[in-house]
């Protein structure tokens, strides 16, 4: 149970560098049968609610100026489904 990318998708719970004032559009596709998963960037506050396996959301923000590290999770499994994303000016 991780995070991938479609650029990473070799790589779990990757980091993610955003840049300030960037937009961004984000799908979560929840591709494990029998588990819900949502996506939470408590710092960022963004949220997408939890769902279904074949289910997916889309979320579009503009990443704020909060230069730094945030961590993002899935709150149901945040012990293994977590990572960073960074904001760079």
């Amino acid at each position: 149970m991780t995070f991938v990318t479609d650029s990473t998708a070799d790589i779990p719970n990757p980091l993610i560098a955003l840049r300030v004032g960037e937009r961004v559009h984000l799908t979560l596709k929840n591709e494990a049968p029998g588990l819900l998963h949502d996506l939470e960037i408590p710092g960022l506050r963004v949220e997408l609610e939890q769902m279904r396996a074949g289910e997916s959301r889309d979320i579009t923000f503009t990443v704020p100026n909060l230069v730094g590290r945030h961590v993002y999770r899935c709150r149901p499994h945040a012990e293994l489904m977590n990572g960073v994303v960074e904001i760079t000016p």
